[in-house]
């Protein structure tokens, strides 16, 4: 993850926003809510479709003030199923642009990568846009067959 600051009032916001998702149990703060380096976040696999289980599949999110641009990562990936995928804005591909969609299946020697535009900027409106995509398409779409 490239430098930058962490901001608890914006992690403060963005739980908020991890906590209004409907396919989500819980939300915490790794390590700790002192330190508050990236939020957590149990995923229910019952609420999910297709259901996973028995374990609660997981979203992390990383997220740095770095100017011009935020850096982050927001990571799916669910112990039940070999599917994790991801959406990162940094310099690790630029080949594709500063912000991309990556995942990985059984059926993949190495992971895929997408560019992405978001609508949103704010950063809270950025993680929703990442979650309702999730939920809606990416969980069924990329997990259907396995």
């Amino acid at each position: 993850m490239t430098p930058g600051a962490e901001n608890p009032a914006l992690y403060r916001t963005l739980k908020d926003v991890l906590e209004r998702q409907g396919e989500v149990r819980s939300v915490w703060y790794e390590p700790d809510a002192i330190q508050k380096r990236f939020l957590a976040a149990a995923v229910d696999p019952q609420r999910i479709v297709p259901p996973s289980g028995p374990d609660a599949p997981r979203v992390e999110v990383h997220w740095k003030l770095v100017v011009p641009h935020d850096v982050f990562r927001i990571d799916y990936a669910d112990p039940n199923l070999p599917f994790h995928c991801g959406w990162h804005r940094d310099d690790d591909h630029n080949d594709i642009g500063e912000t991309h969609f990556q995942y990985t299946t059984p059926a993949m020697e190495t992971p895929q990568y997408e560019q992405v535009t978001f609508e949103a900027e704010a950063p809270a409106k950025l993680l929703w846009e990442c979650c309702e995509e999730l939920f809606a398409n990416v969980i069924p779409v990329y997990t259907a067959e396995l």
